[in-house]
């Protein structure tokens, strides 16, 4: 995908913020996410699955990034309202694994995230529960990542389904992780225990994303500009894009299988 997987402002300022601000905040708590805006999830255990409803025939699709939070739902399925928008995020921890940085830009200026096997780390993550529809939207959403099941994992539920009794899904990143000093750099936002490298917030990785090109591409451009000139340009990102090649380590993640 070379475009924005929807509208981007015009404005620079708000472009900015989308950009900077990743992965977004997140409910404290798992949640139900409805028409825009999260809601309170009651506890639906498996044996209520029936009962509930609120459960069958959806996809448990592992947000490692931005899909939890929902914001960035609210960005993705516009266009889905009342029943049809709804989606049960629940939060995970999951063993052996932590959420970094990929080595990629995206449409809307953010450096996005991936999963990497990381032994002795745990990582606090979301499930989203998705319909049909609503998978074939994600889908559209995530053209820089492949998609497969996440296979014979340690992983403790904090509500809804048992997710060691699910079959459970996942997007990993075709472009690797990110490396600074020859280690992936993990997400600050994103709750993990035994983190075995460094963590930055969004603006920070940024910067060293910018200083990292700068060297190699002659940039010269002060940071805010620095992502408003990737964002407008698409050419300027793919060339970006390619550089951080340099800089990334191939995804990790043996418990994946793509689909």
């Amino acid at each position: 995908m070379t475009g924005p997987p929807w509208k981007l402002p015009s404005d620079p300022a708000h472009r900015l913020e989308i950009a900077k601000g990743y992965p977004y905040d997140a409910p404290a708590q798992s949640y139900l996410f409805r028409d825009g805006r999260a809601h309170p999830l009651s506890d639906a255990g498996p044996a209520d699955r029936s009962a509930a409803g609120l459960w069958t025939g959806r996809w448990a699709v592992l947000g490692h990034g931005s899909n939890r939070a929902p914001g960035q739902l609210a960005r993705k399925f516009a266009h889905f309202a009342g029943a049809a928008s709804e989606i049960p995020v629940t939060y995970v921890w999951l063993d052996g694994y932590d959420v970094v940085y990929s080595a990629h830009v995206t449409a809307y200026g953010a450096i996005a995230s991936n999963l990497t096997y990381a032994p002795g780390c745990r990582v606090r993550v979301a499930l989203t529960w998705l319909t049909a529809p609503q998978l074939a939207r994600m889908h559209e959403t995530e053209g820089a990542y492949a998609f497969g099941r996440l296979d014979g994992v340690r992983i403790q539920t904090e509500a809804g389904p048992d997710a060691a009794h699910t079959d459970i899904h996942m997007y990993l990143s075709d472009h690797g992780c990110l490396l600074h000093d020859g280690a992936p750099v993990g997400i600050e936002s994103v709750r993990a225990e035994g983190r075995p490298h460094r963590a930055l917030d969004q603006p920070r990785v940024q910067q060293l994303v910018r200083d990292k090109l700068a060297r190699q591409l002659d940039v010269e451009d002060d940071l805010d500009s620095f992502i408003l000139h990737a964002v407008a340009d698409p050419n300027t990102r793919m060339h970006r894009i390619r550089a951080l090649a340099d800089h990334a380590q191939p995804s990790h993640v043996p418990h994946f299988e793509a689909v």
